[in-house]
């Protein structure tokens, strides 16, 4: 953080945003999270948008 950014939060947005597009097992060899880790991200990363596509089809 030497000019002030946030790196650590920049740095787990980034891993979660990869998280929803990436199979769990890419995830888990590119960053090296362990693979029940990566599983867990991409679940939540896939249903936090399922919710939001679902809210955004309710108010068409």
């Amino acid at each position: 953080m030497e000019h002030g950014l946030p790196t650590i939060a920049a740095r787990n947005t980034a891993l979660f945003g990869m998280a929803g597009e990436l199979p769990p097992i890419i995830t888990s060899d590119l960053f090296g999270v362990h693979r029940k880790t990566a599983i867990q991200w991409a679940a939540l990363a896939q249903d936090s948008w399922a919710g939001y596509l679902a809210a955004f089809r309710a108010t068409e």
